[in-house]
């Protein structure tokens, strides 16, 4: 097949659905198919952009320019391709500062023409939560009626969501939608360093403290949001490791940027019963050791959220369970993620400390990008042949 997939931005590192998008359609192309990659927002590049990215011919378009004429520079590209099928990766902010994407919605239908096309919202509307702020619910009611305008208008042959509030939400909103999971962005290291982590904690904690004490090692990877409570979970897992004559260490890698202060407050409160430090940002190959290393991850992805967190994707193909103790904004959620780690996903229940003893890490999945990757295409085979309306 020849897919062209289009997003927002696509410069590697600096957006989540960007390297998604970059990451799936490598793995399209190693699986035999022809691929073409389009950013109609790049807020990376100055210029109109095009040549080899990753292996595959981009298109990179700077969001200073007028849409219009960014529009007309995508559909050469793709009249050039002539692809089988688009595929675009999308969130609302990616086409408006403030995710309200009207110009964007009136051009892209014509950057479609009649070719078949699959959307993958990696976020939809805001706002539909209890309590939420009357400036996001407005915001949120002109957000679903541009994403179900967007539908009526472009007649997708297949609609994928990431997450548990999203499936809830569209199916409310009457859109017929269907669950593709995301994968990590860090590979898998092909063996395990048994003494890595010790030797990183080398200089914050003396060798003879790490010989003397037994460990149970807690950790983040990525942000730590403000609104995360961290009293509660962090006291019963002091239980746990009590009961287990151990002691808590709460660990964590990757940048914190402005949640480093969140950090800093945790590891001031809670010194005396945990010990807490922060590695910083690791290269890959150290990240994927970091993961190999834990025997819990923790996130303050919500329950609802936790199918859209790519960090959560990388410690979990890492055979790594994670706690979750966030509820989020969706009452009674399901929970949404790959079939193969629901096993490791655990709410912060009542039940938390009897379930935790049971927990267990398991073999890391190494090529889960293909595995998605594999599921893509499976659903334009089958999913392409008929027309099909996605709303009601």
């Amino acid at each position: 097949m020849k897919i062209a997939f289009i997003t927002g931005s696509l410069e590697p590192g600096r957006t989540g659905v960007g390297d998604y998008t970059r990451l799936l359609a490598a793995a399209c192309q190693r699986m035999g198919h022809e691929v073409r990659t389009i950013a109609l927002e790049d807020m990376h590049t100055p210029t109109n952009w095009e040549g080899q990215q990753d292996g595959i011919p981009c298109l990179r378009l700077p969001k200073e320019a007028a849409l219009a004429s960014r529009m007309k520079m995508a559909a050469r590209f793709l009249e050039l391709f002539e692809p089988e099928w688009i595929s675009l990766q999308f969130v609302p902010y990616a086409f408006h500062p403030k995710g309200l994407f009207f110009e964007f919605l009136k051009e892209f239908p014509k950057l479609i023409g009649g070719r078949r096309l699959h959307i993958k919202f990696h976020e939809i509307w805001i706002g539909e939560y209890p309590g939420a702020p009357l400036k996001e619910r407005l915001t949120g009611w002109i957000q679903k009626r541009l994403v179900r305008k967007l539908i009526l208008t472009c007649r997708p042959r297949i609609i994928n969501y990431t997450n548990a509030g999203a499936k809830v939400r569209l199916a409310r909103a009457g859109i017929a939608a269907d669950h593709l999971p995301i994968f990590g962005n860090i590979q898998v290291a092909q063996e395990k360093s048994n003494n890595w982590l010790l030797a990183k904690l080398t200089d914050a904690l003396p060798k003879e403290r790490l010989e003397k004490d037994n460990f149970l090692w807690f950790g983040f990877f990525g942000s730590i949001h403000q609104n995360w409570p961290a009293r509660q979970i962090l006291e019963r897992l002091r239980m746990f490791t009590t009961a287990k004559n151990q002691r808590p260490a709460l660990l964590h890698a990757g940048i914190l940027g402005k949640h480093r202060y969140r950090w800093r407050a945790i590891c001031k409160k809670y010194s005396g019963d945990w010990f807490l430090h922060s590695l910083g940002e690791l290269p890959e190959d150290q990240v994927s050791q970091y993961l190999f290393a834990l025997d819990f991850g923790l996130s303050s992805t919500p329950w609802d959220l936790v199918g859209k967190s790519g960090t959560i994707a990388a410690m979990t193909e890492h055979g790594l369970p994670v706690i979750i103790n966030l509820e989020g904004g969706t009452p009674d959620a399901p929970l949404v993620i790959q079939n193969e780690f629901e096993p490791l996903i655990q709410k912060a229940d009542e039940q938390l400390l009897t379930k935790l003893s049971t927990l267990r890490k398991r073999k890391p999945m190494a090529n889960n990008i293909e595995k998605v990757a594999t599921l893509f295409l499976q659903s334009l085979q089958e999913k392409g042949k008929h027309a099909q309306s996605l709303i009601a």
